[in-house]
């Protein structure tokens, strides 16, 4: 720095600052990276230019910026107005390189990062629109995303271009990331080769309530400075004004760079669909990334939560799901068939189906099934029911608003639609359709624990599609939940009379290992279990394989845990990214009785890193945080398990067991420092009284008796 510079520093910022050097010059302003020796942190200072001082409300955007407390957000220290006329921003410093810096470096992520970066982007920009007046980013891409030692994110730049003024609303955009509403197509001078849009030729945010857009520090490359209206929206293409979905195209398109170390291109133009690429991911993940990048902001998810919420159901998605979406595929070709076969009709002078109507009808079928593997369910909706309105006597769109029911997890709804569905005259339909209306009843009612309603509805599907191996093992295993094993062994022997070589499948191995395992002959259920691992052509099916394997050691007991860990370790490296959640709680199970049995703190060691792998990859349930936290404390590691659950105190105050390790945890500190165990007690005396209105429910805690002696004892 000059000493014009610093003496100007000095003046505005007194002399609470060393080390003080820039690091870039932008559109509106330069960022330095100081030390504030106050608080001995490193920190990222942003002067804005004189000129632009006047285009902000700057008391307004301090009191928002200074509110904002998130783990994924830079913490916000101040912004102050000095008497020279410029305005700093003084933020945390964030080490590590940004999305952009990172993929360069280190090539396209894995889905287990993708996925963690997906959620954590989901998170903050969710808490961002959550605000009073909702704050939107509109400059979401990889460069304003910096990824930390630990491989989290940080949003950044939301807080460094502050304007927001009386209702007009300006954005920067970034081609390749910004969604088509951020345009105005006419009247603009940029060029798509422009790294960042000029302020004049973007769209402002009207019409949005009291929303906060922030605009990219270069996007005010020149003085030009008039209003843009909902006219303009209109020649931008009719892609509307600018909105929470308009952050979720971001997340979208900094997520499709991610994976594929692709830029996509510009909105305005034909963006190569993320699925063209060969990549080893969860269809489901695909999709989710695909809806958030539509050009039409009614196709995206409506904000960054409901897009969270997709990513936390991602694999229920790939497994609640996949079984009936490939038997779609077969009524699909089918379709195809009568599509063909009403035009023979037809041609024999049936006039009364016109091959129009049936062309018009069997498109929005595929339209309502497309939408609805894509989660635009109101969308497949919609279709469906123009289908019916075509054809009222046809099967196949019935069949698939059933299907639409289950995927949104409506299974009673879903049970109700079959019922009324078989009551109606439907003249037109092949048997495969039938069988997979019944199966889509099965498949609802087994969600619903209606074990045996499940099993006759699979067996009115076998009855239609004997040759569907997947209908048998439905229905025997609905009968082994039942108790009836003689039933499913009658199921079992339909399935070989009916399918050849019906005994190699994976479906018949699953039934033979968990009926054998039911009965106590728990040698051939594990026998079966590999039998079916070395068969299974089908991810989930595989494992299921191996969960049911593993469960068997660990019916076994102590002498198989080495085996159990052996077979899960090897189904997670078998299996694709998105199935580690599946088998990983079993495995952390497995290195703690392995523990227990040995004494070695090395498997609590790796039990421990599996929770944290599942907690990176979005299970963050009570129950996982609990483990994380219960297995630091028996590591010694005290102090990250307090850290642990004080953040489920958090958001679970009403729990006994949080308080009830709080208390094990604090009497360890305590005891450390010397200290009096009052803090101890207290967490102990809660845990007791909310223990107690557990009690009446009929829980009991052995650990809440050790608890009591500690107390007793101990802490006195």
């Amino acid at each position: 720095m000059n000493d014009n510079d610093t003496s100007q520093w000095a003046a505005d910022l007194g002399s609470g600052y060393s080390r003080i050097y820039p690091l870039g010059e932008g559109g509106m302003g330069t960022l330095y990276c100081a030390h504030k020796d106050s608080l001995d942190v490193d920190v990222v200072i942003k002067r804005v230019k004189q000129k632009f001082k006047g285009r902000m409300d700057e008391r307004a955007e301090a009191n928002i910026l200074k509110t904002l407390k998130h783990k994924y957000l830079p913490r916000i220290y101040d912004v102050i107005e000095s008497p020279s006329g410029y305005v700093y921003t003084i933020m945390d410093m964030i080490p590590g390189e940004n999305v952009q810096k990172y993929v360069e470096l280190h090539g396209p992520v894995n889905q287990k990062l993708a996925y963690r970066w997906a959620c954590q982007l989901c998170e903050v920009i969710a808490y961002l629109h959550s605000q009073i007046p909702p704050i939107l980013h509109c400059d979401i891409k990889p460069s304003n995303i910096m990824v930390t030692p630990n491989k989290d994110i940080c949003l950044i730049d939301f807080n460094t271009s502050l304007v927001f003024s009386k209702g007009i609303l300006a954005i920067g955009a970034t081609p390749g990331y910004a969604a088509p509403e951020q345009y105005t197509r006419p009247e603009t001078r940029w060029s798509p080769e422009d790294e960042t849009i000029p302020l004049e030729a973007t769209m402002p945010l009207r019409g949005y309530g009291n929303a906060v857009a922030y605009q990219n520090e270069a996007s005010s490359s020149s003085n030009v400075n008039y209003s843009a209206t909902a006219a303009q929206a209109t020649n931008a293409g009719g892609y509307g004004l600018i909105s929470k979905r308009t952050d979720v195209y971001g997340i979208g398109a900094t997520l499709y760079y991610a994976i594929t170390g692709k830029q996509p291109n510009h909105s305005l133009k034909d963006v190569r669909p993320i699925t063209s690429y060969k990549l080893k991911f969860s269809q489901s993940f695909l999709l989710i990334i695909s809806r958030a990048m539509k050009k039409r902001q009614e196709e995206r998810f409506c904000d960054a939560q409901e897009m969270l919420h997709a990513l936390q159901d991602i694999q229920a998605m790939d497994g609640r799901y996949k079984k009936v979406v490939r038997l779609q595929k077969v009524v699909a070709a089918i379709s195809v068939v009568l599509a063909v076969s009403g035009v023979s009709v037809i041609m024999m002078g049936m006039q009364r189906i016109a091959v129009e109507r049936y062309a018009a009808y069997d498109a929005l079928v595929r339209k309502g099934r497309t939408a609805a593997e894509e989660m635009r369910f109101d969308e497949a909706g919609q279709a469906l029911n123009q289908a019916i309105a075509i054809y009222d006597d046809q099967l196949e769109a019935y069949v698939e608003k059933a299907v639409l029911l289950y995927r949104q997890g409506k299974y009673q709804e879903c049970i109700d639609a079959v019922e009324t569905t078989r009551a109606r005259e439907l003249k037109y339909y092949s048997k495969q359709s039938v069988a997979n209306l019944y199966n889509t009843a099965a498949e609802a009612d087994y969600a619903l624990e209606n074990y045996e309603a499940a099993a006759k509805m699979y067996q009115k599907a076998s009855e239609y599609a004997p040759e569907i191996a997947s209908y048998y093992q439905g229905a025997a295993t609905s009968l082994i939940q039942l108790g009836d094993f003689s039933g499913a062994d009658e199921i079992l022997e339909q399935m070989k009379r009916s399918i050849p070589d019906a005994e190699q499948t994976g479906d018949y191995q699953i039934v033979q290992s968990e009926l054998l395992r039911k009965q106590g002959s728990l040698s051939g259920a594990l026998q079966s279990a590999y039998k079916a691992i070395g068969v299974s052509d089908d991810s989930d099916q595989l494992a299921r394989a191996y969960r049911l394997a593993a469960a068997i050691c660990e019916d076994i007991g102590e002498t198989k845990n080495t085996e159990e860990i052996e077979l899960l370790n090897q189904g997670i490296e078998r299996l694709p990214d998105g199935y580690y959640n599946t088998l990983a709680g079993q495995l952390a199970s497995a290195y703690i009785r392995q523990a227990e049995a040995t004494g070695e703190p090395s498997y609590q060691k790796e039990a421990l890193k599996v929770y944290q792998q599942m907690e990176n990859n979005g299970n963050t349930t009570l129950e996982v945080r609990l483990n994380i936290a219960m297995l630091q404390y028996r590591l010694h590691d005290f102090s990250s398990a307090e850290k642990e659950l004080q953040a489920l105190k958090d958001d679970y105050p009403k729990d006994y067991r949080v308080y009830k390790w709080l208390a094990f945890v604090q009497g360890e500190i305590d005891l450390q420092n010397g200290a009096s165990y009052a803090k101890t007690l207290g967490y102990y005396e809660t845990a007791v009284e909310l223990y107690r209105e557990e009690q009446k429910s009929g829980v009991y805690d052995s650990q809440m008796d050790e608890l009591d002696r500690m107390a007793m004892n101990n802490w006195q």
